[in-house]
């Protein structure tokens, strides 16, 4: 982390000191303070100014990637992650380079997600709610080829409950999927959707709507 050590007639115009010469708010250092402001033999002889060291915090997406490889080092896995995104919004950060991805992302990206909840908590502990952010993990490209297949398999129940009049279900998707095959079939013709049951077993109906009354020939 980066830091700076200034002086100043007292301490608080010290810590100003850092914090201009760092370019950042005071909420987004710590301070430590190295020597406290004398006055000395009536108040001029012998005085001396205030010390601090003021530290730039780390990030929620410097500790976040910070976190991610420790684990992945705890886990026995050798790869490299990379913080591709740091918005106000999330943090992204992409995992690439191993054999044992597959073991990390796990079926249909439980694993990963699992793994991706953990990271967000302890990256944000201790933080001021307007400065959490939501962390999003990827593995070698992942989550872009499942949302193509979940929009893939959205497309194709609603073909089949048009085809047949009747709902289609779709099991075994995460919160994350589910809301992608809301989204996707949000604007298609004749068709309705809705989530079912309790997780881990909630799941999607893909139905054909019903025509208004006064609409059937």
């Amino acid at each position: 982390m980066e830091s700076i050590e200034q002086t100043g007639r007292t301490v608080g115009e010290a810590v100003e000191a850092g914090v201009r010469a760092l370019g950042v708010s005071r909420e987004e250092v710590e301070v430590e303070v190295l020597a406290e402001e004398s006055r000395g033999l009536l108040g001029i002889l012998g005085s001396s100014e205030a010390r601090v060291r003021v530290t730039l915090k780390a990030s929620v997406a410097s500790r976040a990637l910070e976190i991610l490889k420790h684990i992945l080092e705890l886990m026995g896995i050798e790869a490299d992650a990379e913080i591709t995104s740091d918005e106000p919004e999330g943090v992204s950060i992409e995992i690439t380079g191993s054999q044992d991805l597959g073991l990390l992302i796990g079926k249909r990206g439980q694993t990963l997600a699992a793994l991706q909840l953990i990271v967000a908590m302890m990256a944000n502990r201790g933080q001021e709610p307007e400065r959490r952010k939501r962390i999003v993990l990827d593995a070698e490209g992942y989550r872009a080829r499942r949302e193509r297949t979940v929009h893939a398999m959205a497309r194709s129940a609603a073909e089949r409950a048009k085809r047949s009049g009747r709902p289609v279900t779709i099991e075994s998707l995460t919160p994350r999927e589910r809301r992608i095959v809301h989204l996707a079939l949000a604007d298609e013709p004749g068709i309705t959707t809705r989530s079912e049951g309790e997780d881990p077993h909630r799941e999607i109906i893909v139905m054909p709507r019903r025509p208004r009354a006064g609409n059937w020939r």
